[in-house]
């Protein structure tokens, strides 16, 4: 979008980017953090329909609000290399009825000589807004959201408190999906899976780790399981099975009917 075609405070809300002074800092989990600075963002949230949330090397945490009338990102710039710290940046732009949110993370490995990099952030956006979500490393959270299209590198991921549907996929990684209102679909990679308190849980793959599901509404499908033990429980719909590697699977108190390998019975 043309920022000299916009006017007045929407202006102000696309780019939105505020930098404070260098401070230093002990290593942290990305490596040498000896200078930091705050970054924030933020725009007003009326009309949205979308927030698309981009997040590279650091942190990411994201929670709804009810009734929020902005949606507000901070966070921290870490490098250890003062002159790569002004390009790591935290910025936000609106399109219509959309929201990019985005961590700019420079890639050192040519430009800098492999200098440490990263930004670890918090979003804010009201709790009625659909949610896309793009990771690199590092742990997320999000909670308190409508719906969620969620794409995940690596590290730790938690969801928790979807009043709506709910789309993973994780490369690896522990992954803790607990209280969705809609339906539940992942495709993972490697790490533990565990499910609790959703719709219905569709499984497309899963490459290796524990998969525990329970307290599921209608469903339970999964589609090819590589290895590591699958445990289901208190299903009030179909509990099936398409390929399964290596590794048990077991299940309780499942209402419909169940379908799975021959192999694995």
């Amino acid at each position: 979008m043309d920022l000299e075609s916009v006017s007045g405070p929407m202006r102000t809300a696309i780019a939105a980017l505020t930098l404070l002074t260098a401070t230093t800092a002990s290593a942290g989990l990305w490596g040498d953090c000896s200078y930091t600075e705050r970054r924030t963002a933020i725009a007003p949230a009326v009309g949205l329909t979308r927030i698309m949330i981009i997040g590279r090397a650091g942190t990411l945490h994201i929670a709804g609000r009810r009734g929020a009338a902005e949606v507000r990102a901070t966070g921290t710039a870490c490098s250890s290399d003062r002159d790569v710290l002004k390009h790591v940046l935290l910025t936000i732009q609106r399109t219509g009825s959309e929201l990019r949110v985005e961590a700019e993370v420079p890639d050192t490995s040519d430009l800098f000589f492999g200098a440490d990099a990263s930004l670890d952030f918090e979003v804010a956006v009201p709790d009625s807004v659909a949610l896309v979500v793009e990771d690199g490393p590092g742990e997320m959270t999000i909670e308190n959201v409508a719906s969620a299209d969620v794409t995940d590198g690596s590290g730790p991921l938690e969801i928790r408190n979807v009043g709506g549907d709910l789309r993973v996929r994780d490369g690896s990684g522990e992954l803790l999906i607990d209280d969705v209102a809609g339906s539940v679909s992942i495709t993972d990679g490697s790490g533990d899976i565990t499910v609790r308190r959703v719709g219905s849980v569709n499984i497309v793959a899963d490459g290796s780790g524990s998969v525990d599901i329970r307290n599921v509404k209608r469903d339970v499908v999964i589609g090819t399981k590589g290895s590591g033990s699958v445990d289901v429980a208190d299903v009030g719909g179909d509990f099936r099975v398409g390929h399964k590697g290596s590794g048990h699977i077991e299940y309780q108190r499942v209402a419909g009917r169940v379908e799975i390998p021959e192999r694995n019975r």
